[in-house]
């Protein structure tokens, strides 16, 4: 590695290419290390910038200084569980290193350490960060750092180091993508080495549902889950995904069935339509899932219970990637374990005596369930509620006569929780279900975001002997101003912003397949892609049309970054005649003008006198001061005729 050279790398030049090095490399760690290490080396910067001279004894400081923001930094986090974390490792690799490099840098004085460091602490920063927004940057990074090499070694023009590097990285690009494909990158799964307080937490579902003003409800526009579909998407109607199941109403609130007491499941029969699909869970720091209704089975890892509600052991505080499998079309068997019929029929007897009476005459004019069912919506529809995000606040000790005969809005948890309470004093089994209700319009192909403004709150209701789903929002009747607003300007939004909320969705889309297949591309999937070429040759013919395809692209784009670019525009219509005449034989030595070349050709070849003419022509523009259009397009014409009579060396 020549240009690691410490004799030669004195000069302030190298220095100052050094430090954009550096800066490029630790950027992205400004945003993870502790405080008392940023304070540190804004300290170390600031000498630098205004101390020319840097004696021993002030290094000394610096150091004792440095060892000092290292202790306050790590300070707590050598406990027995943390001595068990790369991540602490990591962290104390970088602090060292930190303190090294400024210690070093102080000096001055460039070695083979201080060369080489950034390389480090570019390797050493991918431990803390797993995004589509690093991976970029590290594509910057690799290119800066090429950059400033070539820099140091050509000590050419900024456009002409740009280009040779773009050349090179370019080069580089084939062997990247072949070494990805056969060497894919160490799973670190369940290993807890980097940070996860970078991740913006998302709320999440836990198993209980508010009416008051803790009510779930977060109209916000984001994500919450990204989800891929094997096949095509499903219809609209088709989008719950299932987070709680809830039973007990208690004051403000609902609760399910404690998990400590042991009920018998009630398995699906008449499946059909299934299909698999792969979810990118934000962290909620709740143990809660989210699957398509109705889940086959739990996902690895997870455990499905007998009201199919997914959970896992621990919360979750990172990304959670899963796959899963789900029926559309479905039933129950017939059927309920005594412990669920007892819960699902459960209502506070001295509360809401409005409905109440209702439900009782109902129970008593309508022996079938159906038929009860059928007119409780009509009851619903004819209240004329509103769904409005921001409804009065209801009497909680009366909740079923406050919501549907005095305040009359509310939305989704409100509705759900009012019509289930009502099937209930009416003899039908129900139950509230929580998760979310995704939107097509936020849809590309087989992608599918579901932001957190998609949490939803539904009925499921025992008629015949089976579960049915029922949506309860679709009583409402019409929805208050500032709600219409709201909704509209998400729904809408594709048709008033046009491109810009398309775009947006489609780099959701890029980003989530970037993600999938650069990210999260490892052993195991490579393992799949494998298993998939065996079984389907078009794939295989599609993936090798894709390398060739990339490669022609690296290859045209290789040429393009090859071709010499003129500066000079004189030059660029002389040059080419140069080219030609030393392809015929004509060496032009380095310390030859372009006349003595010239002419020291006429003399050997009389047939050249046409060159006598160019260089005059050549000479007038350049000396002479008529630049014009008119002169440079003549003696373009003449070196293109010359050219062109292919004469050669005899």
């Amino acid at each position: 590695m020549r240009y690691l050279d410490t004799s030669r790398f004195t000069e302030p030049t190298s220095l100052r290419l050094l430090d954009v090095a550096y800066i490029v490399t630790i950027a992205p760690l400004i945003l993870v290390i502790k405080a008392p290490m940023l304070i540190y080396l804004i300290v170390v910067f600031l000498m630098l910038f205004f101390r020319k001279e840097i004696t021993s004894s002030v290094l000394i400081y610096t150091a004792f200084l440095g060892l000092f923001a290292l202790f306050l930094s790590m300070y707590g986090a050598f406990n027995f569980s943390g001595l068990s974390k790369l991540k602490i490792f990591i962290e104390l690799l970088i602090y060292i290193l930190l303190i090294a490099v400024s210690l070093q840098r102080l000096t001055r004085v460039i070695n083979l350490y201080l060369s080489i460091s950034p390389i480090f602490i570019l390797a050493l920063s991918l431990f803390f960060f797993h995004s589509v927004v690093m991976l970029g940057y590290v594509v910057f990074e690799v290119f800066m750092l090429l950059w400033l090499i070539l820099a140091h070694r050509m000590r050419g023009s900024l456009r002409e180091n740009l280009r040779v590097t773009s050349m090179l990285f370019t080069l580089s690009l084939p062997w990247v993508v072949l070494l990805f494909i056969f060497f894919p990158r160490i799973s670190f799964e369940h290993a807890s080495y980097g940070f996860t307080n970078d991740i913006e937490g998302r709320l999440g579902h836990d198993g209980t549902m508010f009416l008051d003003n803790k009510a779930l409800l977060v109209p916000s526009d984001r994500i919450a889950m990204e989800v891929s579909f094997g096949g095509a998407m499903p219809s609209s109607n088709h989008l719950y995904f299932r987070g709680s199941t809830l039973y007990y109403i208690k004051g403000n609130h609902w609760e399910p069935i404690s998990t400590i007491v042991k009920r018998k499941s009630i398995p699906l029969k008449n499946i059909d339509d299934i299909i698999s699909y792969k979810i990118t869970l934000y962290p909620t720091n709740k143990r809660w899932l989210y699957l398509l209704d109705m889940p086959i089975e739990a996902p690895s890892g997870a455990k499905l219970d007998s009201d199919f509600v997914t959970t896992v052991d621990k919360p979750i505080s990172d990304i959670l990637h899963y796959e899963a499998s789900s029926a559309l079309r479905y039933s129950y068997e017939r059927g309920v374990d005594p412990i669920t019929l007892r819960a699902s029929v459960s209502y506070p007897k001295s509360q809401n005596p409005k409905s109440l009476r209702i439900a009782h005459k109902l129970k008593r004019d309508y022996p079938k369930p159906s038929d009860r069912f059928q007119k409780i919506v009509e009851l619903f529809k004819e209240q004329h509620l509103t769904y409005s995000l921001k409804p009065k606040p209801l009497d909680m000790n009366n909740s079923v006569d406050s919501f549907l005969f005095d305040k009359r809005s509310g939305y989704c948890v409100h509705f759900a929780s009012a019509f289930v309470l009502m099937s209930r004093m009416s003899g039908i089994p129900a139950r509230v279900v929580t998760g979310y209700k995704a939107t097509p319009s936020n849809s590309i192909k087989n992608y599918l975001i579901i932001k957190e403004r998609d949490a939803h709150a539904w009925a499921e209701l025992l008629i015949d002997g089976r579960w049915v789903r029922y949506e309860t929002t679709s009583s409402a009747y019409m929805m208050d101003d500032a709600t219409s607003r709201l909704i509209s300007s998400a729904s809408t939004q594709g048709e008033k912003v046009g491109f810009y909320a398309k775009a947006d969705l489609y780099l959701m889309y890029l980003k989530y397949q970037v993600e999938t297949w650069i990210l999260q591309y490892s052993h195991f999937r490579q393992m799949q892609l494998l298993e998939h070429a065996k079984k389907d040759p078009k794939f295989v013919w599609k993936f090798v049309l894709a390398i060739l395809s990339f490669l022609l692209f690296v290859y045209l784009l290789f040429i393009y970054f090859r071709r010499n670019v003129c500066e000079d525009s004189l030059l660029c219509i002389v040059s080419p005649l140069i080219d030609k005449l030393q392809k015929d034989g004509y060496i032009r030595s380095e310390s030859e003008t372009i006349r003595e070349f010239f002419y020291k050709i006429v003399l050997q070849e009389p047939r050249y006198q046409k060159l006598e003419s160019i260089y005059s022509l050549y000479e007038k523009i350049r000396y002479g001061g008529d630049d014009s259009n008119e002169s440079l397009d003549m003696l373009d014409r003449e070196i293109k005729e010359l050219i062109r009579t292919k004469i050669s060396k005899q």
